[in-house]
């Protein structure tokens, strides 16, 4: 623990974590020269240090497509600094156990700050100091929060390291401004219709919150992440997240990455998602045509797209806010979507309505950091049961394999002494030579009688095996 005080110590003293270059959700990814991945980013919508390493735990988590175990926890004096210590198996990307520090920092005054460094875990020990150093001099002036477009509440969970980061998008309008055009028919942009009365409705999991419209409920929620459902067919998914990958490998299961080339549009990046995760469920694909996309953030768009009718359903519009995370290392990275579907024949006069919803959009990031923290002790203890329970079964299989040992000992004594009684032998002992020898009947008598103290006979329970059986 004196060891993670000295590097916390060292990254809040190198000055602030974070010289912020890009847009609100956006994640400054370095390979360090000393060895390991140095990632920081502002997180401008967290004011507690829980909040805020919630978010970087996620960020964790979606980076390396599993959950990070948390080994140890640190509180800076002032209430101000978090740092964790964890390590991770990668399912996506890097090979062999990942170990990592994850630091965060909030100010009444200036956007909290979050960092992650990584290495393999054999080599962080030696890496993290080197790191640490490499984080500080990546300092430089700060931007405010209201110096880049802010999304509609809808923070994207923070993406994998990025390899290139992507060309940045020309300069475009607000989101609101954005996601309100691109909304509207193909053609067209007058304003959306009136957004019907929306009620603040609270997640069952605490996790957060969403406007919805009468005949709208939530129909589950983790993390963060929301589906609802409104008057059949229409429906949401807000927060919905898939791995993807330019280098396929194996086969493509359930839990394999999408494969999407990375510079692929954010329409097609859209389609290919809906495609290949329905073909993964083995359902029916319908038709997607892309109207519209624009983008509204860095690594963020907004696409307008159609569905043709399947399995008797109605054809369908979406609105798709669509954020895409810079690439990594493994050709990976991750897509996250948030979705509202209607039907087509009610979309222009629900389009205000669905922006509106968009909006209304808030994570509460302390429950989320707390559910974590939770499934990750969960996830330890089962870790720790079959460990134990593991061990507990070798010990009972090795003991039940030395029984069995000894009772073939014993048998091998007792079938060498029977084979010696029809042989007419003797197993000798010379205390001389320290040394046992199987010598005939009356040369054992001999010997024994000539020298007592130098020969005597050794009984079967005194046999050496390998010499004497």
């Amino acid at each position: 623990m004196h060891g993670l005080r000295l590097l916390f110590a060292t990254a809040v003293m190198a000055g602030p974590i974070v010289g912020y270059p890009q847009s609100n959700a956006g994640v400054t990814v370095i390979d360090n020269p000393g060895g390991g991945t140095i990632a920081y980013a502002q997180l401008p919508a967290q004011h507690t240090v829980q909040g805020a390493m919630g978010k970087v735990l996620q960020y964790v988590h979606s980076r390396f497509g599993a959950r990070p175990q948390v080994s140890r926890v640190m509180r800076g004096a002032d209430g101000n600094s978090l740092a964790v210590t964890f390590s991770v198996k990668p399912t996506t990307g890097s090979t062999g156990e990942i170990a990592g520090l994850a630091l965060v920092i909030v100010s009444a005054s200036a956007p909290a700050q979050g960092a992650v460094l990584t290495d393999q875990a054999d080599r962080f020990r030696t890496s993290v100091k080197s790191m640490l150093q490499q984080l500080g001099s990546q300092a430089g002036p700060q931007k405010s929060a209201s110096d880049s477009p802010s999304t509609p509440s809808m923070p994207a969970p923070a993406p994998p390291q990025a390899q290139a980061p992507a060309p940045a998008p020309a300069p475009a309008p607000t989101p609101a401004a954005a996601t309100s055009a691109a909304a509207a028919p193909a053609g067209k942009s007058e304003p959306p219709p009136p957004a019907a009365p929306l009620h603040q409705t609270p997640f069952p999991d605490g996790s957060g919150s969403l406007g919805l419209p009468d005949g709208w409920t939530i129909t589950g929620t983790h993390w963060g992440e929301v589906i609802a459902k409104g008057p059949t067919p229409a429906g949401l998914h807000f927060n919905w997240q898939f791995a993807a990958t330019e280098r396929p490998q194996g086969g493509g299961g359930p839990g394999a990455p999408l494969v999407i080339p990375y510079s692929t549009d954010a329409g097609a990046t859209f389609k290919a998602v809906m495609t290949q995760n329905l073909q993964r469920q083995h359902k029916t694909v319908p038709s997607i045509d892309i109207l519209a996309s624009a983008p509204v953030a860095d690594h963020e768009y907004f696409v307008v797209a159609n569905a043709g009718a399947v399995d008797g359903q109605v054809p369908l519009r979406t609105w798709a806010h669509v954020a895409i995370s810079p690439l990594n290392n493994a050709g990976g990275y991750q897509i996250t979507l948030y979705m509202i579907n209607v039907p087509q024949q009610n979309a222009d006069q629900t389009r205000g309505t669905a922006i509106a919803m968009f909006s209304s959009y808030k994570v509460n990031s302390d429950v989320v950091a707390a559910q974590i923290h939770a499934e990750t002790q969960k996830q330890q203890q089962w870790f720790e049961h079959q460990q134990a329970d593991y061990h507990a079964r070798q010990q009972a299989q090795d003991q039940q394999f030395a029984n069995y040992q000894r009772q073939q000992d014993v048998k091998d004594r007792q079938f060498a002494a029977f084979d010696n009684g029809l042989l007419n032998n003797t197993v000798v002992f010379d205390k001389d030579l320290n040394g046992h020898g199987t010598v005939s009947n009356d040369l054992a008598d001999a010997l024994v009688q000539a020298d007592p103290n130098r020969f005597q006979e050794v009984p079967a329970s005194d046999y050496v095996k390998g010499i004497d059986y």
